[in-house]
């Protein structure tokens, strides 16, 4: 099975940005700010997780198709890796993309729907791992 692995490396605007490896290139992550893991508003815990594909399905109905549901979040349900350039996209999931830009005002990731689907070509319909890690801050 394939891992993963999240870096966060940058906490800035309301959200948690990282680097996702494991991949043929590096893909950047955006999610929420630390919130006490309230669900739709907080990242996800630091640690190991399991996920799925989810609405991979012929004919699903879900909104975010072809995507991947993170598995056993403490607390949580219904998070996914998905398409999404701020913190406005999240829903308490994570976001990646090609690249990321932090302003004084807003931070954010480009070319999300690219990251996804080259996500969707290496990885495809089935389970991976996902190890996320908060940087320590210098």
């Amino acid at each position: 099975m394939k891992t993963l692995h999240l870096s966060r490396v940058i906490s800035a605007n309301g959200a948690s940005l990282g680097v996702m490896s494991g991949l043929s290139r590096t893909l950047y992550t955006l999610e929420e700010a630390w919130r006490e893991n309230k669900p739709k508003v907080s990242c996800v815990p630091a640690g190991t997780y399991r996920c799925v594909p989810h609405g991979w399905e012929f004919g699903t109905t879900v909104s975010k198709p072809r995507t991947w549901e993170l598995v056993d979040v403490p607390g949580r349900s219904a998070v996914l890796i998905h398409v999404g350039n701020t913190t406005k996209d999240t829903e308490g999931c994570i976001l990646a993309g090609m690249g990321l830009m932090v302003t004084q005002l807003l931070s954010s990731i480009s070319d999300s729907r690219i990251a996804i689907e080259l996500m969707r070509r290496e990885v495809g319909p089935k389970e991976f791992m996902l190890t996320i890690v908060d940087t320590p801050k210098i």
